[in-house]
């Protein structure tokens, strides 16, 4: 999942989210089933709300933030290949 914050971004684009990725990690914990998130937050701590509260807000959910979009895709290539060659 990407993140944008700053100038014509969503006031909150986590917390507007937050419950939902909840659920979902809730429903497949439910199912034996274990969900995973990744995600990437593009902005900066001088951005309202912060990089930091959002960034936070995705990791005590049990997302797996990457650093960039490129490692978001590159995680997600890790987790779909399972050590086996990309």
């Amino acid at each position: 999942m990407d993140f944008v914050l700053g100038f014509g971004s969503h006031e909150d684009p986590v917390g507007s989210t937050i419950e939902a990725i909840k659920e979902a990690k809730a429903i497949a914990a439910a199912e034996g089933r274990e969900l995973i998130i990744l995600a990437y937050v593009l902005g900066t701590d001088l951005d309202t709300p912060s990089l930091e509260q959002q960034s936070q807000m995705l990791l005590d959910a049990g997302v797996i933030l990457a650093s960039s979009s490129t490692n978001t895709g590159l995680l997600a290539r890790e987790f779909i290949c399972k050590g086996e060659e990309a």
